[in-house]
């Protein structure tokens, strides 16, 4: 838990092109609150232009992502490797007791069943099954091993090291925390929100579930500059990865599960 503001120098890579860009460009007045559009590349392909050192693509970027643009970046994950992990991660929700506790030094991996009478207690509301994971603990299937392979990429993308915060605790203010959320069917949801831009100044979001596979209706949306709900739900496939401003709005629509023949 943070309970004052933290010093970032240390955290900071001055000599990426990334920071030098964001601290020239970036101001609290400008950040993006409306999708502008939603781009798709490969994840590969992505990845190689973030470590090109390409200034035109660095400065392409960083316009585009503070005018409210979302990267929608295809085959970010292994397709065998998230099946495995989604059904591990089942099992831990059928198997324990769904449990609440505190970020502070040695907090466990927990998941809590955030039903409407838990969601009450959150800045918005939120109706979902979550599972919590933090790098001091046991790596539960490899998960940080796999996830900082893409992570390490957005740090540096937001001008911190790459590592940064891997090695962090409790008490040293920030951490990293990797969520699993399940969204129960006919439920499951999150009010329009914005997320709280401190340190970390995007949304990532990697998708182990496909609507018309999984689910029938509902799910991620945001709202674009004319005041108009986008979903993102027919662009997104199994091991895909999306991410954006934050700031921008954007929420979970209720979704019904789908029927078996």
């Amino acid at each position: 838990m943070i309970t004052e503001e933290i010093d970032l120098t240390k955290y900071i890579d001055y000599n990426n092109q990334f920071y030098k860009l964001w601290n020239l460009k970036e101001k609290k007045n400008n950040l993006p609150k409306y999708l502008n559009e939603i781009k798709t590349m490969d994840f590969n392909s992505f990845e190689k232009l973030i470590k090109s050192n390409d200034k035109k693509f660095a400065n392409n970027l960083t316009d585009s992502l503070l005018n409210g643009d979302v990267y929608l970046l295809k085959n970010a994950y292994d397709l065998d490797y998230l099946d495995k992990l989604k059904k591990e991660t089942s099992n831990v929700f059928k198997n324990s007791e769904s449990s609440f506790h505190k970020i502070i030094e040695n907090c466990p991996n927990f998941h809590r069943n955030i039903s409407l009478e838990h969601a009450q207690k959150y800045a918005f509301q939120q109706i979902k099954h979550t599972h919590y994971f933090f790098p001091w603990n046991d790596d539960f299937f490899n998960l940080y091993k796999e996830t900082y392979k893409k992570w390490k990429l957005f740090k540096f993308l937001s001008g911190y090291y790459e590592d940064c915060w891997e090695n962090n605790s409790p008490k040293d203010g920030i951490v990293d925390r990797i969520q699993i959320v399940k969204y129960p069917p006919d439920s499951g949801e999150v009010e329009l929100h914005q997320d709280p831009y401190i340190y970390q100044k995007f949304f990532i979001s990697v998708y182990m579930s496909k609507r018309g596979k999984d689910y029938k209706n509902g799910g991620l949306y945001l709202i674009n500059k004319a005041k108009e709900k986008i979903e993102l739900e027919d662009k997104i496939d199994i091991g895909d990865l999306a991410f954006g401003f934050g700031t921008i709005l954007h929420g979970v629509d209720k979704s019904n599960a789908v029927e078996e023949d």
